[in-house]
């Protein structure tokens, strides 16, 4: 189960089809064919509207068994659709839930809780190891876009570039870090405008446009890709430490995991990396005093 767990993202666990979502009886059953005459004509306007009264209910529950029928795959990243499921059921009519097979529903609730409960013992024991890539595929899942389409188009085009499908979803954040260290050069870059967005969505489309940009063009970029990967990531402000002494102005980003922040730098690494001809991973989820030692005076920015 660990094995997975780990690339739960990617791998689904499979749900055993539990037979029609939606029971189909007979008609003719329930609605028997009725003589028209005169004496009958009441009963068979009532009879006419619980005939239509039925279909609409088996419209309704078909609407909902749809929703359901979708689930026939869950992974850590199932909340959502789950949610949405459970809600529809709920808030279906008596008339049409009558007509839904709840049971796939409930499988599939407790085919996720059983992965979220194994997901956190996973998460405590890569913590207590410092395995920064285990907590990175442990660590709850939730997938974020900007809202702005070209920039949400430009982020998953850098994610399907530097990723596979087999990948866990710590390879996908590692590949796609690398792919920002070596893909990317370092200048100012002030081919945007703000409007009525954040100026991290400026920044960042700025960078995956142009391929070039400043601290900022690269850690708004990296935050992006890393909430398209399900990661709780925010732009921070401040300073950091120079190869020089001293500190100097930047912005970086940082995912946080079970209420810790880890610094993830792209933009510094590239620096190095530059000099070197080596990824090193010095500036990959810091945290605790490595990362007190390099970033100061932090404050989250938009």
């Amino acid at each position: 189960m660990k094995s997975l767990l780990r690339t739960g993202i990617a791998t689904a666990v499979v749900l055993t089809a539990t037979g029609a979502l939606v029971a189909i009886t007979n008609y003719t059953d329930n609605h028997r064919i009725l003589k028209v005459d005169g004496v009958a004509s009441v009963e068979m306007s009532n009879s006419l509207a619980s005939i239509e009264n039925d279909m609409a209910a088996r419209m309704e529950a078909q609407e909902v068994a749809t929703i359901i029928g979708k689930i026939d795959h869950v992974s850590l990243t199932s909340y959502a659709e789950l949610q949405e499921a459970r809600e529809l059921y709920e808030n279906a009519s008596s008339s049409a839930r009558a007509y839904i097979d709840e049971e796939q529903l409930i499988i599939a609730e407790e085919t996720y809780a059983q992965l979220e409960a194994e997901r956190e013992e996973l998460l405590a024991e890569a913590r207590a190891n410092g395995d920064i890539d285990g907590m990175l595929d442990y660590t709850y899942c939730d997938v974020q876009s900007s809202g702005n389409e070209y920039l949400d188009s430009m982020v998953q085009e850098l994610i399907q570039k530097a990723t596979t499908e087999d990948m866990s979803r710590s390879e996908q954040l590692k590949a796609c870090y690398c792919y920002m260290v070596s893909n990317y050069s370092y200048a100012y870059n002030y081919n945007y405008s703000y409007g009525n967005g954040p100026k991290s969505v400026a920044w960042a489309t700025a960078f995956l446009r142009d391929g070039y940009g400043a601290c900022n063009n690269w850690s708004s970029a990296f935050m992006y890709v890393a909430r398209a990967l399900g990661y709780d990531t925010e732009l921070y402000y401040g300073s950091t430490a120079t190869s020089r002494g001293g500190s100097t102005e930047h912005y970086w980003p940082v995912i946080r995991i079970d209420g810790t922040d880890y610094v993830f730098d792209p933009q510094v690494e590239a620096d190095m990396y530059r000099k070197s001809g080596n990824i090193s991973f010095r500036r990959y989820g810091l945290a605790g005093n490595a990362a007190d030692a390099k970033y100061f005076f932090s404050t989250v920015v938009q």
